[in-house]
């Protein structure tokens, strides 16, 4: 059985690494992996030795919560109890620095067990205002896995308790109460800040969340009532007017509308919808009125399903982060180990007790897990929910980090570079010949066989009908067998072209993709049937090209109606592969693998399938990653890494590029983090005392503090991430330009359509990229443009611009 929770607590890798530990060391438990900033646990056990309730009494024995996923207690009070905290310890640190330092600045501060008395009550309160770092770091030193509470702990607690005891003492020798009072002030100021930064990372997700409305109104008895949404079923008619938004997945039974689907499919243009179409939840009607049948409700809905796909990911950990798990695990024992010798060496070599307490609990307090452990997860759930706010679904982080190493994307023709929409465009034939060819196709489900079948109408009646995988379909009608397929089909029954050969070369040329119907003797007519190119497939393998990547094509159509299409995409000749079967484009991704493996050095070697049909779904699992399109089949989504859920490919070239940022960032990370504690620790333990390099323990601890608060900051560049788009591949050495222009004037989304309109009309702008709320359109150029130009632009489309 697999089970989530979600586990309350962690403050750093050390908790999550530790709980991990635990959980798996129970008998019965087959896996688990616990995920610090997806708060949450994946465990796999056997029912029959474990119940749900010891997991979560192991976990509860730590000192951490574990809940049924998605039902753990608001975290809303948690940020205000660290803001609070932070202010009242701020406060009544204060006064303990004058107490502590004013008299070295020759300011008047009471003196002997006066001054010692305030400097202990005001530690006192600071460290019980915060009391839940001991709490936690103690429980999980007496459970033995340590974590940053312990450290802290141990700092905070080394210092005061030597202070106290020389204070007692007379000794006269150094105090440390102000430090003990400001580790703990900063480490909760550093928390503050890190969680008010990690919601950040998710707040891509808060957004899709508010996109369901909390009530809906329905259709009934003629009648329109407002309902909960929690009330909607299956079958009910929901009315959704003009503002309003879609909380369900269903069919349009009455009405027309202009829908914007951007928080789904990250295209911001409004579609237009009407009676038979489909609506889908998080869509919101711009103008117009719709009345739609309800099919999918609640978790069953395309939004849940996105913001359970874009949390699942989030959660999961990347490859990448298996070497800071590791070094995690053992962090804290080493680092206590270390603070133990420290303090002995400098004990030893000075005779200064003081000064080897300093230096130990600097050690303690400089070194921090949470930065090791945050670098990979923070800069995921970052990514995963910026991908899905532009219609890119990652399924897990394995996956997005793949995605980074593309150098290889194999494109399916039909659906995928082309509407998947074909229309007939020419036959030539008997009349008769339609009744036969509808005859056949209407036994088939394949968009080839529907477009013949609403071309030719009505026909006869056929029996045994079989579908000819890569060749088209062969049948009987009224006793008497048929074939309808392509020129390969035609060839392997030995049945002579003749006349039809010219024509078929002809059409085949213009890009037509040809069907020809015969019977055992010879062909009877000819179908010619076009598709046309999706809108951004060009623009898409520009972008991806210009990015280093070798874009290729696959499609069953022959080698003359290939090369049209490649040929409109942008895609040379020697990159596509005609008249392939579902088996050859298997050979295809694994042939791509093979000859990039034998790339030296760094260079990027993975290769990308994307596609949208059952015959994809093999090549989609055998690519290093499968990209489905969205209107895809369901098995070939199931056989994907990535779901393009807007079904364009420029997706495919946002996926890339933010896979690419997003390991960008987790190098960063992790190198900041190594090299943070690399450095941190040894002058934490004065090993460059000798050239007067020192830290004290407030100091070491504002710097644990800082190197968390930089790890979760860099990650959140992911969510401001933005493709650079552009119309075609820039030439070597060409520059890029960009333009702002405030525009006024745009009321809807179709003003922002015709902005953006007439700014890409205008030669040289490579794109333009128009933002409704802030009244902005930011230009990118592929040569020199005079900003007067481009003003003329939006005026003469009803609107004015001014450049910022």
């Amino acid at each position: 059985m697999n089970k989530k929770y979600s586990v309350t607590g962690m403050t750093c890798a050390a908790c999550s690494s530790g709980i991990e530990r635990t959980v798996s060391k129970l008998d019965g438990v087959s896996s688990c992996s616990v995920s610090l900033m997806g708060e949450s646990m994946d465990v796999t056990f056997d029912e029959s030795k474990l119940s749900d309730g010891d997991i979560r009494a192991a976990v509860t024995s730590l000192g951490y919560g574990a809940y049924d996923y998605g039902k753990a207690p608001a975290k809303k009070q948690k940020g205000l109890t660290l803001k609070l905290r932070f202010f009242l310890s701020l406060v009544l640190l204060l006064p303990e620095m004058y107490l502590a330092m004013g008299g070295m600045a020759g300011l008047p501060v009471p003196s002997g067990w006066l001054n010692y008395g305030f400097q202990i009550g005001l530690t006192l309160a600071v460290l019980c205002i915060n009391y839940s770092f001991f709490a936690s770091g103690v429980m999980a030193a007496v459970k033995l896995v340590p974590n940053m509470d312990t450290l802290v702990t141990l700092g905070a607690a080394a210092s005061f308790l030597y202070s106290l005891a020389v204070a007692i003492s007379g000794s006269g020798g150094h105090l440390f109460f102000e430090s003990a009072a400001m580790i703990v002030t900063l480490v909760t100021l550093g928390k503050w800040l890190e969680d008010r930064s990690k919601a950040r990372t998710g707040k891509e997700v808060e957004k899709l969340l508010s996109l369901a409305p909390d009530t809906v109104t329905l259709l009934k008895d003629g009648k329109e009532v407002r309902v909960p949404l929690a009330e909607v079923k299956a079958g009910d008619l929901v009315v959704v007017k003009q503002g309003g938004s879609v909380a369900v997945d269903g069919t349009i039974m009455e009405g027309h509308a202009f829908v914007d689907q951007a928080a789904i499919t990250g295209e911001s243009l409004p579609v237009e919808l009407a009676e038979g179409g489909r609506a889908v939840s998080a869509s919101i009607v711009t103008s117009g009125y719709l009345v739609i049948r309800a099919e999918q409700v609640g978790e069953d809905t395309l939004l849940s399903g996105v913001i359970r796909m874009v949390r699942e990911a989030g959660a999961s950990k990347a490859p990448i982060q298996k070497l800071a798990d590791r070094v995690a695990a053992v962090f804290v024992p080493v680092v206590v180990t270390l603070a133990l010798i420290t303090f002995a060496v400098w004990l030893i070599v000075t005779h200064d007790i003081a000064r080897a307490v300093n230096f130990g609990v600097s050690v303690l307090v400089i070194s921090c897990p949470c930065a090791l452990g945050l670098a990979t997860p923070v800069a995921i759930m970052a990514a995963t929910g910026r991908g899905a706010s532009m219609g890119v679904l990652y399924k897990n982080a394995e996956a997005l980090q793949r995605a980074a190493d593309i150098k290889t994307v194999l494109l399916d023709k039909t659906a995928t570079l082309t509407e998947g929409k074909p229309k007939v465009v020419s036959f030539e034939g008997e009349e008769g010949a339609k009744r036969i060819a509808y005859a056949l196709e209407t036994k088939l489900d394949h968009p080839l066989s529907r477009c013949i079948a609403a071309f030719c109408g009505e026909g006869e009646n056929a029996e045994e009908v079989e579908y000819l995988t890569g060749l088209g379909a062969h049948g009987f009608v009224n006793g008497k067998e048929y074939f309808l397929g392509n020129d390969r089909l035609m060839k392997e029954k030995d049945l002579p072209f003749g006349a039809w050969e010219e024509r078929f070369d002809a059409l085949s040329e213009a890009g037509s993709t040809v069907l020809f119907l015969a019977d055992s003797e010879r062909i009877l007519a000819l179908f010619a049937l076009a598709d046309t190119l999706k809108e951004g497939s060009r623009e898409a393998v520009a972008s991806l090209q210009a990015m280093g990547c070798t874009v290729r094509m696959l499609t069953g159509d022959n080698k003359k109606v290939a090369a049209h299409i490649a040929g409109e995409a942008g895609i040379a000749k020697e990159d596509v592969y005609a008249e392939v079967l579902p088996e050859d484009k298997l050979r295809a991704v694994q042939a791509c693998r093979e000859e990039n493996a034998k790339l030296s050095g760094r260079t990027k070697k993975g290769v990308a399938m994307v596609g949208d049909g059952i015959n994809d779904s093999p090549a989609l699992k055998a690519a290093d990653v499968g990209f489905a399109m969205g209107g895809g089949t369901d098995i070939a989504i199931e056989s994907a890494d990535v779901v393009l859920v807007g079904s364009d490919l420029r997706a495919a070239q946002k996926a890339v590029a933010l896979s690419r940022r997003t390991m960008r960032i987790v190098k960063e990370n992790l190198f900041w983090a190594f090299f943070y504690n690399c450095i941190g620790i040894p002058l934490a333990a004065g090993v460059f005392a000798f050239a007067g390099v020192t830290l004290n323990p407030m100091i070491a601890s504002a710097a644990m503090s800082l190197s968390s608060l930089f790890v979760v900051t860099n990650a959140l560049r992911l969510v401001r991430f933005q493709r650079k788009k552009t119309g075609r591949a820039p030439e070597q050495g060409e520059q890029v330009m960009t333009k702002k222009f405030k525009v006024e004037g745009m009321m809807c989304m179709h003003c922002v359509a015709h902005v953006k309109a007439a700014l890409e009309g205008v030669a040289g702008v490579a794109q333009a990229e128009v933002d409704l709320k802030k009244k902005t359109a930011l230009v990118t150029l592929s040569e020199d443009v005079p900003s007067e130009t481009l003003i003329a632009a939006v005026t003469e489309a009803g609107y004015s611009a001014k450049e910022v």
